[in-house]
C-alpha cells in the first residue's frame, strides 16, 4: 500500500503503520510489558495516545485486560489504528477512539478506569530540530499536550486506588513527578532503563496509584539492556522480551 509500511511486532501481530510516522520502539514493547497486574487481569483500561495501537495490540494479545480505550488525537493514525485492530483479530477487546487527550474524561469514555498508560512525547514542543513530517513531530512533541496534560487525563479517567503507568525520559522526571503528585498520583514504583552498567539512564518506567497515600516510593534495581563492555543482552532484558513482561521484583504490587 502507498505511503505504508508492515511491521511484524512478533509471531501473532503485524502493524501497518505510516512511513512518515514513527516506528515500532523498545519504549512501547516495554511499556507493554510494564503494564502489569501481579495476578489475574484489569477489567477495563485506557491508552492516552496511542498512536497506531502498538501497546493496546500487544497487551491484548496478552489477555491483560478485558476492554481496552485507545484514544489517539490524530486521524491518520486512528484510521490506521482501527485497521491494525481490526487485522489482528481484537475488534471484540479494543475499542479505538479520536479524540484530544486534554478532553477525555469518564462521560466522553463511559466511565472510570482500572488503570491507565501512556508513552507520551519526550520533548517539549520548540525544542531541537523539528521533522519534517507532522505527524512524526506531533507523536515526538507536546503539541497536544505536555506531560501534565497527560497526568491530569490519568486522573480523571483512572478509578481512586488504580493504577497510572507510564514510559518518559530520565532528564524530565522531576518534571513527571510533580505533575503526578499535583493531580493526585502518588508515584509508587519507579525503574530506571540503562544500555548497560556504565551508561546513563535512558528512559524511566513510573506506576502511580490513583489517590494513594503520599511516600512509600519504591525504587527498583536499574534494569539493563547489554552486559558491560558488549552487545550481548541481559538474561533479565531477553527474559522482558520472551515473556511479554517485567519481572515480579518490577511490578507494582
Amino acid at each position: 500500500m502507498s505511503g505504508y509500511r508492515v511491521d511484524k511486532i512478533n509471531d501473532d501481530i503485524t502493524l501497518l503503520a505510516s512511513k512518515t510516522g514513527l516506528s515500532f520502539t523498545t519504549d512501547a514493547y516495554l511499556l507493554s510489558a510494564f503494564v502489569r497486574r501481579p495476578v489475574g487481569r484489569y477489567g477495563r483500561i485506557v491508552e492516552l495516545g496511542a498512536g497506531t495501537g502498538v501497546v493496546s495490540l500487544l497487551l491484548a494479545a496478552r489477555g491483560r485486560a478485558e476492554h481496552i480505550t485507545s484514544v489517539e488525537v490524530q486521524a491518520r493514525s486512528y484510521e490506521i489504528m482501527k485497521q491494525n485492530i481490526k487485522e489482528n483479530g481484537f475488534s471484540s477487546v479494543i475499542e479505538p477512539v479520536l479524540g484530544d487527550i486534554r478532553d477525555a474524561n469518564e462521560q466522553t469514555l463511559g466511565g472510570v478506569f482500572d488503570a491507565v498508560f501512556a508513552n507520551p512525547p519526550y520533548l517539549c514542543a520548540n525544542s531541537g530540530p523539528e521533522s519534517a513530517h507532522g505527524e512524526e513531530n506531533i507523536a515526538r512533541r507536546e503539541i497536544f499536550g505536555g506531560i501534565d496534560d497527560f497526568c491530569a487525563a490519568a486522573a480523571r479517567l483512572c478509578r481512586h486506588g488504580g493504577t497510572f503507568y507510564v514510559v518518559f525520559r530520565p532528564e524530565r522526571l522531576a518534571e513527571l513527578l510533580s505533575s503526578m503528585t499535583s493531580r493526585g498520583l502518588e508515584p509508587k514504583q519507579l525503574t530506571l532503563l540503562c544500555p548497560d552498567a556504565d551508561s546513563a539512564p535512558s528512559l524511566v518506567f513510573v506506576a502511580a496509584r490513583r489517590g494513594g497515600r503520599s511516600g512509600g516510593l519504591r525504587i527498583t534495581r536499574p534494569l539493563f539492556i547489554y552486559e558491560r563492555g558488549t552487545r550481548i543482552e541481559t538474561e533479565v532484558f531477553r527474559k522482558i522480551y520472551e515473556t511479554g513482561q517485567f519481572p515480579e521484583e518490577y511490578t507494582i504490587k
